[in-house]
């Protein structure tokens, strides 16, 4: 629409711009104060006060997805001979391995709670497991259960942290869970959490809505532009059209002159 280039208009154009940059830059600006919410108040459960952990999960219960991430205080007897290595997991970068040793929860034959110690490159590279007892806290995850299957049952490497591979390498009981101690035990690299707890539907809601209807009052702003500028060069093609058939007119019919 070559009409629409005329100088007259850039300004028309220019708010236009203008407004739906605006309206999209607002939006995305709150789109991401929404994830930034959410991500705050999901990593805020991995830095809360620690609880007992028999207060959040006992030996024989289900994992309550609620206390993804929480740090629990674990007191026990580590059980050195069931520990195990997780591979494929990551730190800064290098791909590496998870060293697990379970915790019996109390006394030595009590059921275990895996531990995750932290990280290490090579399992040859590993320190000895911990022995005798300890006090420590740790985050609770849900254990893993995709179907990834351990394909040498024989060595102490697994692809997951699955319960049903973990009690193969331990004479007791252990509980629906795993924890990652917050401080990584016996020289080795801290170790990430695999899954962090979901934050609530409705966190930073107002934030999403926001986003929202930035983007809507954007579209309409397009909109309300797309629709000047075609009635406007609509509007310029019929005028141009009436000029030139009144020509024409003319032309084919010619006034007479007066005598």
């Amino acid at each position: 629409m070559p009409v629409l280039l005329a100088p007259r208009y850039w300004g028309a154009h220019l708010l236009a711009l203008v407004l739906v940059g605006t309206a999209s830059l607002l939006g995305y600006w709150q789109y991401a104060a929404w994830q930034e919410d959410r991500a705050a108040e999901a990593a805020d459960l991995t830095s809360a006060e620690p609880e007992p952990l028999a207060d959040v999960l006992g030996p024989d219960d289900a994992f309550p997805g609620e206390h993804v991430g929480r740090p629990v205080e674990v007191s026990g007897t580590w059980v050195p001979e069931g520990t195990v290595f997780v591979s494929g997991r990551e730190h800064d970068g290098e791909v590496g391995y998870w060293a697990i040793t379970p915790l019996a929860v109390g006394d030595a034959d009590a059921p275990a709670l895996p531990i995750v110690r932290g990280w290490v490159a090579d399992p040859s590279d590993a320190p000895p497991p911990p022995t005798g007892t300890v006090d420590l806290v740790a985050l609770l995850q849900p254990t893993q259960g995709t179907n990834e299957v351990d394909e040498d049952r024989n060595d102490d490497v697994l692809p997951q942290v699955r319960t049903a591979d973990l009690i193969q390498h331990v004479d007791q009981d252990l509980y629906g869970a795993y924890a990652v101690a917050r401080e990584p035990i016996g020289g080795l690299e801290p170790a990430t959490l695999d899954q962090l707890p979901d934050a609530g539907t409705f966190t930073a809601l107002r934030n999403l809505l926001y986003a929202i209807e930035w983007w809507i009052f954007g579209a309409f702003a397009a909109f309300i532009w797309w629709r000047w500028a075609r009635d406007t060069a609509v509007a310029k093609a019929a005028a141009e059209d009436a000029v030139e058939d009144a020509a024409e007119d003319a032309v084919e019919h010619p006034v007479p002159s007066k005598p």
